[in-house]
Order: C-alpha cells, then structure tokens, then sequence
C-alpha cells in the first residue's frame, strides 16, 4: 500500500487516492486538470539563462 505511493495522487474534491494517470477520479469523478509542460520548458530556460549569466561574469 505505501510502496506504490508515486503512482497514486490525491484528489483534491474528495481527498481519496486516484492512480496518477487517471484522467478523473474514479470515486467521485472529479476530472484532472491537464499536466503543464510549458512551466517546465519556462523553468529550463531560466536555469540556463542565470547559468549564462553567471558563465559571462566570470
């Protein structure tokens, strides 16, 4: 039950857990928001952007 807690996440209308790639939620049918990969991408460049900057003050 505690090992598989990566695959779970916990809904936030009923506060039960739901299989991480669910779509909605099984018990109460509260649909998922879709995943944002444009934070991610935006968080990478701004990692490299400060890296450059601190490449050029060197």
């Amino acid at each position: 039950m505690f090992g598989n807690k990566d695959k779970t996440r916990e809904c936030p209308s009923c506060a039960l857990e739901a299989p991480a790639d669910a779509e909605e939620c099984p018990y109460c049918q509260y649909e998922f928001p879709p995943e944002q990969k444009g934070t991610t991408i935006m968080a990478w460049v701004f990692v490299i952007l400060i890296i450059l900057w601190l490449i050029t003050r060197l």
